[in-house]
């Protein structure tokens, strides 16, 4: 069986995708994942956002977390602000150009994503979403 080379080949492609579209190709200051990050912060805007948030809703480390979004600070897309009641947490939220380079990457990424479910059903779409769930946690019960 190969299915983990496959999820890894279907990963390339999806990855290389993305790094075309032109959105993100002309920003170039943005790399695809900040935005993924940025959508899930203007998406959460009225919450409270932190970074313990992103790294469940993207399943990254600590570590990664905090150098992606000093990266995205640095380049004014997102500020962090601590909080009064708990110095020790940091709210994360979006900035004025961060929501404007956030529009024109979710209409690419809504485009891609139609592109990629194309000539799936609603049911297989779940199907496959299922089976994706099913070996994440395959993957989570082996790192323990």
């Amino acid at each position: 069986m190969r299915l983990g080379l496959e999820i890894k080949k279907l990963n390339n492609l999806i990855s290389r995708n993305i790094s075309n579209l032109k959105t993100i190709a002309m920003l170039n200051e943005i790399s695809n994942s900040n935005g993924f990050i940025l959508r899930y912060i203007e998406e959460h805007e009225n919450e409270l956002v932190t970074q313990k948030d992103i790294e469940v809703a993207f399943g990254i480390t600590r570590s990664t977390a905090s150098t992606v979004l000093s990266l995205m600070e640095k380049k004014e897309l997102i500020t962090r602000e601590v909080l009064k009641e708990d110095n020790r947490v940091k709210k994360v939220m979006i900035t004025d150009k961060g929501k404007s380079v956030n529009a024109d990457i979710k209409k690419e990424i809504d485009d891609f994503e139609q592109t990629l479910i194309l000539g799936l059903s609603e049911e297989e779409i779940n199907q496959f979403l299922n089976y994706i769930n099913k070996i994440k946690n395959n993957l989570k019960e082996e790192e323990k």
